[in-house]
């Protein structure tokens, strides 16, 4: 009786976990299905799915493999705004007309889209994480700490890049040497940018300098890993799939690097605000070990003024801010000059003028016009992303003309104008003068440059989240450029051609696409000025 009791409610308690499974399956599959019809409230989706397609995933991988394409489309069609279904959600795609009532509208709020984009609420992708005084202190010490500081680094971040040549690129004169572009950009930019953010003995760590690659390196593949997943189920996935593993094992051996250092920076710079506010008993003998001028781990601790933030996690996420787009366009940049060998004789002579007479100093990048122009162009015709001013509102908006924005939409601004003929003439060629010829002309001097944001070039943002790493960001590339071009001779190999790689809204220089380097004797020297 007791067997045939237990067989009984075995079967019953089957039975209801197979309905529970099957109604909880049809209730996610039609959710999945629905939602993006429920948050547009009816508005029609640009690639929809179709035919016989009954889940998104057809439309995600067509926006995968064709986002600027879908993008021309779309707005063939639908010149002022439209909804499509991305890599991960379906989002409206604005014209940068809308550009100036978006940039500085605070319902249009960047850090809840980061967030959900990056998956800041699962662990090892903190750094995203919607933390209103961590962002505070990592927007406010880039914007007014090293962006006033940065005349007074222009020289160390021409030795370390310098240094990172020397080591990652070729000394022979024969030749020239297939080297892997992105790659050396890459390491010689986190020398330069580690050398200012964290200052010595960090900076010349071989552990940390890895580290801060690798890891900006993981993150993003890591968070490209895991929007395959139904957003319930990524903290789930993230537990296991390889790459998110890894991600969190390099924030680990990060931290335990940059912990006892931080702690040490950390005393010093309350030992200094106690002195600024005339409190003697709180004063400690600290032994000074660094830049007099400081560093961004002691400017972030003066910009929090005491509120409690997480110091290494700051350091992690300012060093993949900067190396990730920086190195991006300065490879992108060199992938340019390889073709046009008369535009790199004109930097050259640039390089021998100005830096020749006025030395390694910030007024000297400024008259570095033509440089300037080279790699605004390059952001032109190839931003990291075809879409800017990410954001996700916070109540319903109405624009000007009427255009009616839900609350919790993603929306993006979109970079194509930079490539209409109303904008530019011969939109899809690369100019290296172009903005140089333009900034020559009345009334457009400020606009034409590279750390400028406009309705016209969207490269950094616009508005109050633009960029605020630009001008650091302009300096590091410009330094690099100038003892590239004096010491190397530039060529595409055989065969080879530095396609784009455009994934989703993302576009990237390519990091496989080798090119050929040959060392020049210079016609001065760049390390004695």
């Amino acid at each position: 009786m007791l067997q045939s009791l237990l067989q009984n409610n075995f079967v019953a308690v089957l039975g209801l976990l197979i309905v529970f499974g099957t109604a909880t399956s049809l209730t996610w599959t039609a959710f999945t299905i629905l939602s993006p019809y429920l948050r547009v409230k009816g508005a029609k989706i640009f690639n929809d799915r179709t035919g016989s397609e009954i889940l998104w995933t057809n439309a995600r991988k067509r926006f995968q493999r064709g986002a600027r394409e879908l993008f021309k489309a779309a707005f063939a069609q639908h010149p002022n705004a439209f909804y499509i279904m991305t890599d991960t959600d379906v989002e409206l795609i604005l014209d940068s007309k809308y550009a100036p009532e978006v940039r500085n509208d605070r319902r249009f709020d960047i850090g809840k889209y980061n967030e959900d984009m990056f998956h800041g609420t699962i662990a090892g992708f903190e750094m995203f994480e919607n933390d209103h005084v961590l962002e505070r202190v990592f927007v406010e010490t880039v914007r007014n700490k090293l962006t006033r500081a940065i005349g007074k680094f222009v020289k160390p971040i021409s030795l370390e890049a310098a240094d990172g040549l020397r080591e990652y690129w070729t000394d022979d004169t024969g030749i020239p040497a297939p080297t892997r572009n992105h790659s050396c950009v890459l390491r010689t930019i986190a020398k330069q940018s580690s050398r200012v953010f964290q200052g010595p003995p960090l900076c010349y760590n071989p552990d940390w300098l890895r580290i801060t690659v690798n890891h900006t390196v993981t993150f993003f593949e890591a968070a490209e890993s895991l929007k395959v997943w139904p957003h319930p189920l990524r903290p789930l996935a993230a537990k296991f799939l390889p790459l998110c593993k890894k991600l969190r094992a390099e924030a680990q051996e990060a931290r335990r690097i940059i912990t006892p250092i931080l702690e040490e920076r950390l005393k010093r710079a309350q030992a200094r605000m106690a002195e600024k506010n005339n409190l003697p008993e709180k004063k400690t003998e600290v032994k000074e070990e660094g830049d007099s001028d400081g560093n961004m781990i002691e400017w972030a601790e003066e910009t929090a003024n005491g509120a409690i933030y997480d110091a290494a996690l700051l350091q992690m996420k300012v060093s993949l801010a900067s190396i990730h787009t920086t190195s991006d366009l300065v490879s992108q940049t060199l992938f340019n000059l390889c073709s046009r060998p008369e535009l790199v004789n004109d930097l050259r002579k640039e390089v021998i003028e100005v830096i020749g007479q006025q030395g390694w100093v910030k007024p000297a990048l400024y008259q570095l016009k033509l440089m300037d122009s080279v790699l605004k162009e390059t952001q032109r015709l190839k931003p990291i992303s075809i879409g800017t001013m990410v954001r996700t509102t916070t109540s319903p908006v109405t624009f000007s003309d009427g255009l009616q924005v839900p609350a919790n939409t993603r929306t993006l601004v979109s970079c194509h104008n930079m490539w209409t003929e109303s904008v530019h003439e011969n939109p899809e060629v690369f100019d290296g003068y172009r903005f140089l010829k333009l900034r020559q002309l009345p009334g457009q001097e400020n606009w034409t440059q590279l750390v400028s944001t406009s309705n016209n070039h969207l490269g950094f943002g616009h508005g109050m989240h633009a960029c605020p790493g630009r001008f650091f960001a302009a300096t590091t590339a410009k330094v690099l450029i100038a003892h590239v071009v004096l010491k190397y001779d530039l060529k595409l190999l055989d065969g080879q051609k530095p396609v784009i790689i455009e994934h989703g809204a993302a576009q990237y220089a390519n990091v496989w696409c080798p090119i050929g380097v040959r060392r020049r004797r210079e016609e001065i020297d760049l390390s004695d000025l």
